[in-house]
């Protein structure tokens, strides 16, 4: 984990908030690097007293200092699918795509790409691996990691791919939250992996340094969601990535 002060001895810090993710424009942008931070409610930062301030994009623009410009992109409720299927308690997710967010973050034209995307996903996911009474798979199988890679694709421009740094290892969840009974309820592990291969994506292990937190006040009481210190931890461990190339840092995963 890095803190601030470190960062601090290599930019200067700003005390800058987010500016609103709506009707930006690559028009509009100055020559300050764009970092789109994409994901479901973690990245919101649902459950934070104080989300727009603390929310861990806020906190990574903080980090990173006035050469950056980093938006949050993050929709409650958001996943990957297009078409997803209800997850056996009835709630289904919303497709990150076709949300306000998802549309403002391809307007923004982004250098740098950062994901958390498949929490909200692991329910329909599993139908890929179930089958009806006839003995055919309830949704197409690899469809997950199809819709995923054009995700990140629809973000290219004149044949490149901005710089893509996905979480591969999902963040945990605490004892409270109701799929706490599976060993890993979020099993579409291998498939994120193969996704930021594709895509040429830098992988982030979220699960190993946020699991010290899944069972504290940092965490809400849903068992799901990072607060305060977790989503300080998030900012650190996504700026120290994002500086690699620019610093002498050792990345904080790998």
């Amino acid at each position: 984990m890095i803190g601030t002060f470190l960062l601090a001895a290599v930019l200067t810090v700003s005390d800058e908030g987010l500016t609103a993710a709506e009707g930006v424009s690559r028009t509009e942008r100055t020559d300050k690097v764009r970092v789109a931070c994409i994901g479901d409610s973690i990245t919101w930062g649902y459950a934070m007293t104080n989300r727009v301030a603390e929310c861990y994009p806020a906190q990574l623009q903080r980090l990173l200092g006035p050469g950056y410009d980093v938006r949050n992109f993050g929709d409650p409720g958001a996943g990957v699918y297009s078409q997803p299927k209800a997850n056996p308690s009835g709630w289904t997710e919303h497709t990150w795509r076709s949300g306000a967010n998802g549309a403002a973050a391809y307007a923004f034209e982004p250098d740098i790409v950062v994901s958390n995307l498949g929490i909200n996903d692991s329910g329909s996911y599993l139908y890929e691996f179930t089958y009806d009474e006839k003995g055919r798979p309830k949704t197409e199988p690899g469809l997950f990691r199809r819709e995923y890679e054009e995700l990140l694709r629809a973000f290219g421009k004149g044949g490149k791919l901005p710089r893509i740094i996905m979480w591969t290892r999902l963040g945990p969840i605490g004892k409270s939250h109701p799929a706490k009974g599976s060993p890993n309820p979020f099993v579409m592990e291998r498939d994120l992996r193969a996704v930021a291969e594709a895509v040429g994506a830098e992988q982030l292990d979220m699960y190993t340094p946020l699991l010290p937190y899944a069972e504290t006040p940092d965490f809400a009481a849903d068992g799901v969601h990072p607060e305060g210190g977790a989503q300080r931890v998030i900012a650190e461990i996504t700026a120290k990535r994002i500086l690699r190339k620019f610093c002498d840092i050792t990345p904080a995963n790998d």
